[in-house]
């Protein structure tokens, strides 16, 4: 996995992580993690995280 972004949203840091497999210049996969505790709050999704899209999943 590589760190992408960190998203300030609504008070509370998310790293968005890529998962790549081989050479490929774009993720599978990203993997949506909050920075204060690394806990990871979603894996698997299909597509870059928006604010709003981050704001739909933790809330």
């Amino acid at each position: 996995m590589k760190t992408i972004a960190i998203l300030g949203v609504d008070g509370d840091n998310y790293e968005v992580g890529g998962v790549y497999i081989g050479e490929a210049h774009k993720p599978t996969c990203y993997i949506l993690t909050k920075s204060e505790d690394r806990s990871v709050c979603f894996e698997n999704l299909e597509s870059f995280p928006s604010y709003d899209r981050i704001r739909e999943l933790v809330h």
